[in-house]
């Protein structure tokens, strides 16, 4: 009895030890899978995280360990330090000003708006030319030659902007990294000297913005007031007769285009460049042009420094798309900073525009 006892028992218990057996596999199976979904969940949202990063932040994905715990932003800032000065007036300090203050004017090392009333909310510098579009080339003297007086050591390079223009500030640093500041140059969108005995004469848009390096401050500080190069009047064209001047005190007018001869600075807003038919071949832009400009979805730099002509609420969608919006699965950019320029073996290519 006892052996058929445990002979019944056991083949009793085959079938129960069977199903235990398969619930184990199939308890580890699903505790397995489980944890290979969580990791690779785990994963995706990492390199979702990761290459989620806007122009503005994907400058910072260089190699981190040659900055230690120093982004590529942080470097420039502390390596290319800028000055930005801002020509505005009274009726437009809480129009415009404030704005620029609160958007793009955060980011200089230095700010300061040139205008002919204080304001408690702007860090202001107030100029003695009357507020009137006429002088604007005095205002512009005035103001360059206070700021060397004294801001020179505040900056590497001192950047003129309007009111009603956008700069990005971290790109205008990966721009200028390249050339020192005791270089005599200076950048912006270059502008035809039309109608110039000049040789391959360019100025740049005072619209868009342009920067001057330390050298280029001193010497125009030290020579506009010399009638055989400057303009001594007040009464003139800001931004052509800053060229003309700059160009016989021998300062250089310097290509601020990319690697693919694509603009940075952009005397207009970024539709022009984006959509060809936005314009007709007639527009102001392909005539005065310094270099050929294009119109089409390729032809904006992927760094652009600048644009002109753009409202209050632009500047906060500007705002938006490169310092707060995400792209999820935008894959990962790793750069490199440029490499640096010698003085002497500066080239600045010719025109290219045979448009006239």
């Amino acid at each position: 009895m006892d052996g058929q006892y445990i002979t019944l028992g056991f083949e009793r218990e085959r079938p129960s030890a069977r199903r235990s057996s398969t619930k184990r596999a199939v308890l580890l199976f699903l505790l397995v899978g489980s944890l290979l979904i969580t990791l690779f969940a785990y994963w995706d949202v990492l390199m979702i995280t990761a290459s989620a990063v806007p122009l503005a932040r994907g400058i910072d994905s260089i190699d981190q360990t040659a900055l230690g715990n120093e982004t590529l932003a942080e470097k420039l800032h502390r390596e290319v330090r800028i000055l930005c000065w801002v020509l505005t007036t009274p009726k437009y300090h809480k129009a415009r000003a404030v704005h620029v203050l609160r958007t793009w004017g955060r980011r200089c090392n230095k700010i300061y708006f040139m205008t002919s009333e204080p304001d408690d909310e702007l860090p202001t510098v107030v100029l003695t030319k009357p507020d009137e579009y006429e002088v604007l080339w005095g205002k512009t003297k005035e103001a360059f030659t206070y700021i060397h007086e004294h801001f020179a050591d505040e900056a590497d390079w001192f950047i003129k902007a309007d009111d009603d223009t956008y700069v990005f500030l971290e790109n205008l640093r990966y721009m200028l990294y390249p050339y020192s500041p005791s270089t005599p140059i200076y950048f912006g969108f270059n502008y035809k000297l039309i109608g110039s005995q000049l040789k391959n004469a360019s100025y740049m848009s005072g619209g868009s913005g342009y920067v001057l390096s330390r050298e280029a401050l001193r010497i125009f500080a030290e020579g506009h007031n010399d009638s055989t190069k400057c303009r001594q009047e007040d009464n003139s064209a800001e931004d052509l007769e800053m060229g003309k001047c700059l160009f016989n005190l021998g300062v250089k007018a310097g290509d601020s285009r990319d690697g693919q001869f694509r603009n940075r600075f952009y005397p207009v807003g970024p539709f022009e460049s984006l959509l060809s038919g936005y314009t007709g071949m007639d527009f102001w832009l392909y005539k005065y042009a310094f270099y050929q400009p294009r119109s089409c979805m390729d032809c904006l730099s992927e760094y652009p420094v600048s644009f002109h002509y753009v409202s209050n609420e632009e500047l906060y969608v500007f705002e938006y798309f490169n310092y707060q919006f995400q792209l999820s699965g935008q894959r990962p950019m790793v750069e490199r900073l440029p490499e640096r320029i010698r003085e002497e073996d500066l080239v600045i290519p010719e025109s290219d525009n045979t448009v006239t």
